[in-house]
């Protein structure tokens, strides 16, 4: 009897970096380094990685959303995220700020 063999897969994970629900955010170079890490150790020990920056300025969809061809940049490199105010919750209504949902 022939043996089959099977193709053992590698485990998959899906890391994401996700939105931010904030009263103020801006692009210092922010990438989440910590993340970035520990998606380098688990490839390094067998698991395929996809992730997902949901702060990714850059994101060409997301761009094509705003008909922009690049984002808003400072010569530094550096620039707003794209904002959407939102109701703020009972506990934060003493701020006088808008409370904003933060997308790349």
């Amino acid at each position: 009897m022939k043996k089959l063999y099977s193709i053992k897969k590698k485990p998959r994970l899906l890391l994401i970096n996700p939105w931010i629900y904030d009263f103020t955010a801006y692009d210092f170079w922010s990438k989440p380094l910590g993340l970035l890490y520990i998606a380098s150790l688990l490839r390094k020990i067998g698991y395929q990685i996809d992730y997902i920056d949901c702060m990714d300025r850059y994101d060409k969809e997301l761009l094509k959303i705003q008909n922009r061809i690049s984002p808003e940049n400072n010569q530094d490199g550096t620039g707003p995220f794209i904002k959407t105010n939102i109701p703020k919750l009972a506990i934060l209504q003493h701020i006088p700020r808008n409370y904003t949902l933060w997308i790349g």
